[in-house]
């Protein structure tokens, strides 16, 4: 049975959502709930079991589609299966962080199972020294489905989506691609000293897209695995996100990213952790979310078997607590003329 967290802006403001002021939670039956709103949009975090496939389909009933799992059937058709259940006959748009086989590895599969319109990536390189065995076979699957349809992003692209009249805008912005982040000369300035550094990241993490979602009053952040010293440069010197509703715990929430001064900067109300049962859902970084100022609840897919309870979240907000996984996902839906959104776990 699946849960439900539903919170809302009232004209007091003393409910609210957006603006970050202490919210009203509520649990309730996931069959209790009539929230399905035309103009409403959606966020399925589809369960890769620590790989990376999260759905967005807007207004208009476009779909995008942050990265795809690994190889193989299993993930393609948790995917497929997720689209399909919400009315989708097709992928609009299927984005590529980078290229990690936790990412894009299912893409050859899941094209089979389900129509993808159009590619995006942040370009495909000659080779890969993270994976020198399975990047020439998958990124040639990559290659032949995505014939002709691709494009590559670049920091500050913001990829084409249809509006709906009457509703808010939609826009999905790139806020970073290959190590570059992107430049806004109208910033404000971000975090008030010099982010802590580490050691440079060689691996295609630190090459990641990333993306702010806007919808309406709404704000959605996935940066893909982007790692500590590129996060840096999101928030310092200026200030190129700005704040956030919902976070996705960057690289499945590890420790080698999730940069304190990031998190402290976007200032999120809620963060969703596509982790797997032992990957990612780092205890670093769910303490550091917990002690933001304006930070009310973490979801996870997974409940961290390597963690103790207290470095994890509550059973209602873990969608697969045990070592036995049924795959289930986590969805927000947002109505942004209400001002509100709910958090469904699981089925």
């Amino acid at each position: 049975m699946g849960h439900c967290l539903q919170t809302k802006i009232t004209d007091n403001g003393k409910i609210s959502i957006f603006p970050r002021i202490l919210p009203m939670l509520g649990f309730l039956l996931a069959g209790l709930i009539a929230f399905t709103p035309n103009s409403s949009l959606k966020i399925e975090f589809v369960d890769t079991e620590g790989g990376g496939a999260t759905l967005i389909i807007t207004p208009t009933g476009e779909s995008i589609l942050i990265d795809c799992g690994n190889p193989g059937n299993r993930d393609a058709e948790r995917i497929a299966k997720a689209a399909k259940k919400l009315g989708l006959e097709r992928i609009d748009h299927l984005v590529v962080t980078h290229w990690h086989l936790d990412h894009y590895g299912g893409a050859g599969t899941l094209t089979r199972k389900i129509p993808v319109v159009k590619f995006w990536d942040r370009g495909i390189p000659e080779s890969l020294p993270d994976d020198l065995t399975n990047f020439p076979v998958l990124i040639a699957a990559y290659k032949e489905v995505s014939r002709g349809k691709r494009t590559t992003l670049k920091a500050g692209d913001v990829l084409p989506l249809k509006q709906k009249e009457g509703s808010p805008p939609v826009k999905l912005s790139c806020v970073c691609a290959s190590g570059v982040v992107r430049k806004d000369i109208k910033a404000p300035l971000g975090a008030s000293e010099t982010p802590s550094l580490r050691e440079p990241d060689p691996s295609d993490n630190a090459l990641s897209l990333g993306f702010v979602l806007e919808y309406g009053d709404f704000r959605f952040l996935d940066l893909g695995d982007l790692t500590w010293n590129k996060e840096s440069l999101l928030v310092y010197p200026k200030d190129l996100l700005g704040r956030i509703d919902v976070y996705q715990s960057t690289h499945h929430g590890l420790e080698v990213s999730n940069h304190p001064d990031l998190m402290k900067q976007v200032s999120p109300t809620i963060a969703v952790f596509n982790n797997g049962p032992r990957k990612g859902a780092h205890p670093r970084v769910i303490r550091d979310l917990r002690r933001l100022e304006n930070f009310e609840e973490i979801f996870q897919l997974h409940k961290n078997l390597t963690a103790p309870d207290s470095d994890n979240a509550p059973s209602t907000h873990v969608a697969n607590p045990s070592e036995a996984c049924e795959a289930l996902g986590i969805n927000i839906e947002v109505d942004a003329a209400a001002k509100k959104y709910i958090v469904k776990v699981g089925d």
